[in-house]
């Protein structure tokens, strides 16, 4: 049996990723224990802080075959010394894979997503139809990914001659309600400056937040602002209007962090070869 360890079982990426691990798992002859920490809705100081070091104690006494960690205190910019000790506890007593971060001052195998690449073809995309003045909304400013995303939005408007206006940059976390109040502070900040010409959100469901802000104040996408997506999830197609976004192949994926976990259980004589994920901008009439 694997233990799996998700930071919020609600967020639709990790949906994907569990989706395709427990399919995986199940042709293996593999059951899975699903453990969900909510640590991605609180944050650093929030109420579930050290629910992680708890689960991997958990684990490492429910004596599993392996463990696959997906999001959680691993994606702080600072990370809490007390999870990195537990982290390396677990990862020193059971075979462990970590989607997202690798920590240097440990030995784990991890798979790590490109969160460059993903921003640079949206971004570029805005640009290439002809928007200058561009927001970039959601994430959270204690989490690595936020930082990495913003600083590829940044670079890539520099590389076409543009600066990034940092207060259009509004980081409020990573669900619908934050792309409401994000557009909503956008909408406000625009009786000074104006309405920016788009907003690139840091996934689908900001992105359908911020469209419904706008709506119920009268703002028309893409007539009146284009908005798009750094990060697809499934569904968000059937929006109206469906969302320019970028699918970051996660199915492949979570088909790659499994077969990692289990080739490390199971060694074989040939290692598995993954294919190249790359990231597809998909266009859609949100811009």
């Amino acid at each position: 049996m694997l233990a799996v360890v998700v930071s919020d079982i609600t967020n639709p990426y990790f949906v994907m990723l569990v989706e395709q691990i427990e399919k995986v798992c199940l042709q293996a002859g593999y059951k899975v224990m699903l453990f969900d920490t909510q640590s991605a809705n609180k944050g650093p100081t929030g109420s579930t802080q050290h629910i992680d070091e708890n689960i991997f104690t958990s684990v490492i006494s429910s004596q599993l075959d392996g463990v696959i960690i997906l999001g959680g205190e691993i994606d702080y910019l600072v990370v809490p010394e007390s999870y990195l000790e537990a982290l390396k506890k677990l990862t020193e007593t059971i075979p462990t894979v970590v989607v997202g971060r690798n920590i240097a001052q440990l030995d784990y195998p991890c798979i790590v997503r490109d969160q460059t690449h993903s921003v640079e073809l949206v971004a570029q995309h805005l640009i290439d139809k002809g928007y200058r003045k561009i927001a970039f909304i959601g994430g959270s400013e204690k989490v690595y990914i936020t930082k990495q995303r913003i600083k590829a939005f940044k670079d890539q408007l520099a590389k076409a001659g543009l600066t990034a206006d940092d207060s259009l940059i509004i980081e409020t976390n990573f669900y619908l309600q934050h792309g409401y109040q994000a557009a909503e502070r956008l909408i406000q900040h625009s009786q000074k400056g104006g309405l920016p010409e788009a907003i690139l959100a840091i996934n689908d469901q900001v992105a359908i937040g911020a469209i419904r802000a706008l709506k119920d104040n009268n703002i028309s996408v893409p007539q009146d602002i284009a908005v798009a997506s750094c990060e697809y999830f499934p569904g968000s197609e059937y929006y109206v209007p469906r969302i320019t976004t970028v699918d970051h192949q996660n199915a492949q994926i979570g088909q790659a962090v499994t077969t990692t976990i289990l080739d490390i259980i199971e060694p074989r004589e040939q290692a598995s070869e993954y294919p190249e994920i790359v990231s597809v901008l998909i266009e859609g009439e949100s811009c």
